[in-house]
């Protein structure tokens, strides 16, 4: 009987020991496990996540009075890396169309930069999920777009419908930004109209406030925030239109190969930046309504 009992102890002992053990670690316990992706390894091995930020992308990415690199963008890349338990570090190239290659060979681990999900670019990258839904729309000069007769429309459908009806969407100028995804929109939606590219979005902004274009294409948050930085240029001249004409999206991309970064990022945009609302307080630190 003592016998008995002593293997009941035991074997409790045993089962208590063995539920213990089989729990799920407690958070930071462990590192993140990196599967079939050697950029999360590599970043967990180091200890750094290495961002490629876009140069200058008011408000996702900029420089302040400081010097700093600050934006939407910066603050998105400091809560994944202090999620991850990693250091940050932040590269900036000289132009955006870098940043792919970069990404690529291995120079940054990962994209963060307001990019547009496109066809073209995932044949090189791969795109997590949208992180935030906006769209390509149009800032008009009003006082060059009147020589067209069109300058006081307010919608991507009443400027074509005047123009074709005057026979003038042939003399419709626009002004894009070489290597975004806005200046892929034009041949469809504008197939008729004259393009001048500008290296810079902000170069193009210019051109079309100070006339040389009659129109911008561009994501609405950006031609909204420069229209709103910049008052001396813009005021009673030029008009953004509230409805884009094309849906765009933007999303962080990786090196092709790295499916498992690929989801943990994913889960940090659902979790993290929408579910627990990091997002929208950063949008609220950089756009005020």
């Amino acid at each position: 009987m003592k016998k008995w009992k002593v293997f009941q102890i035991c074997l409790l002992t045993a089962l208590i020991l063995s539920s213990v053990l089989c729990l799920p670690a407690a958070a930071g316990d462990d590192q993140i496990a990196t599967g079939d992706s050697p950029v999360l390894q590599r970043i967990m091995e180091k200890g750094v996540l290495r961002v490629g930020f876009n140069p200058l992308f008011k408000p996702f990415s900029f420089t302040n009075e400081k010097n700093e690199r600050v934006g939407i963008d910066v603050d998105i890349a400091e809560l994944l890396a202090e999620s991850m338990g990693v250091r940050l570090e932040k590269v900036v190239p000289d132009s955006f169309s870098e940043l792919i290659p970069m990404a690529q060979n291995g120079q940054i681990d990962v994209i963060m930069a307001a990019m547009s999900r496109i066809f073209e670019r995932a044949r090189y990258v791969d795109f997590t999920d949208s992180y935030y839904d906006t769209g390509i729309t149009i800032m008009l000069n009003k006082l060059r777009a009147g020589q067209l007769r069109v300058g006081q429309v307010k919608t991507y459908q009443e400027l074509m419908e005047k123009l074709e009806k005057q026979g003038k969407e042939d003399q419709l100028i626009i002004a894009a930004t070489t290597g975004k995804g806005s200046i892929r929109s034009v041949p469809e939606f504008f197939p008729e109209a004259k393009l001048q590219e500008y290296p810079t979005n902000e170069q193009s902004a210019e051109a079309a406030a100070k006339g040389e274009t009659h129109i911008m294409v561009h994501d609405e948050i950006f031609l909204n925030t420069w229209t709103s930085d910049n008052r001396d240029k813009t005021l009673y001249k030029v008009i953004v239109f509230s409805e884009p004409y094309k849906p765009d999206t933007y999303g962080f991309a990786v090196a092709k190969g790295n499916q498992s970064f690929l989801n943990l990022l994913n889960m940090f945009i659902c979790d993290k930046l929408r579910a627990q609302g990091y997002f929208k307080k950063f949008m609220g630190k950089y756009v005020k309504k």
